[in-house]
């Protein structure tokens, strides 16, 4: 199955996932974490709303066989959220704020660069993960 026939189905996991996201299956949640990843990277996961399920998108990648992109997420945490990753992107940039822009911006594109190398071969994962588990279709 193509990505582009799984677009229903991707819609559907969307839609439950913005409205009820502890409804998704696991293999929903795999999908809807990590298509996020493979669109945006890793510093729009930050700026946007899906690091609320920060943790989640963690065991996501590692169930994937991404440890080295879990990783990324988990370090960046541990340096900029060491109370944990706020809910909410403005909660996260409150956080960020705290450090020095141009230290920050440095990190930020090194983490990007690291992941947009491997972002091609996430792609292909999470594609097989849509179709070992069917959940691209309806």
């Amino acid at each position: 199955m193509t990505r582009s026939e799984a677009q229903p189905a991707w819609e559907k996991i969307v839609e439950l996932g913005f409205s009820d996201y502890d409804k998704l299956t696991r293999a929903q949640r795999v999908w809807f974490n990590v298509e996020a990843l493979i669109v945006d990277g890793l510093w729009d996961h930050y700026m946007n709303h899906e690091a609320d399920n920060n943790a989640q998108t963690i065991e996501d990648l590692e169930y994937l066989n991404f440890h080295s992109v879990a990783n990324q997420l988990r370090d960046f945490n541990t340096i900029y959220f060491k109370d944990g990753v706020p809910k909410g992107p403005d909660a996260r940039w409150v956080q960020f704020d705290k450090f020095p822009e141009d230290e920050r911006e440095i990190y930020i594109e090194d983490m990007d660069k690291k992941f947009w190398n491997v972002s091609d071969d996430l792609e292909k994962a999470l594609h097989e993960h849509i179709n070992n588990t069917g959940i691209g279709e309806i």
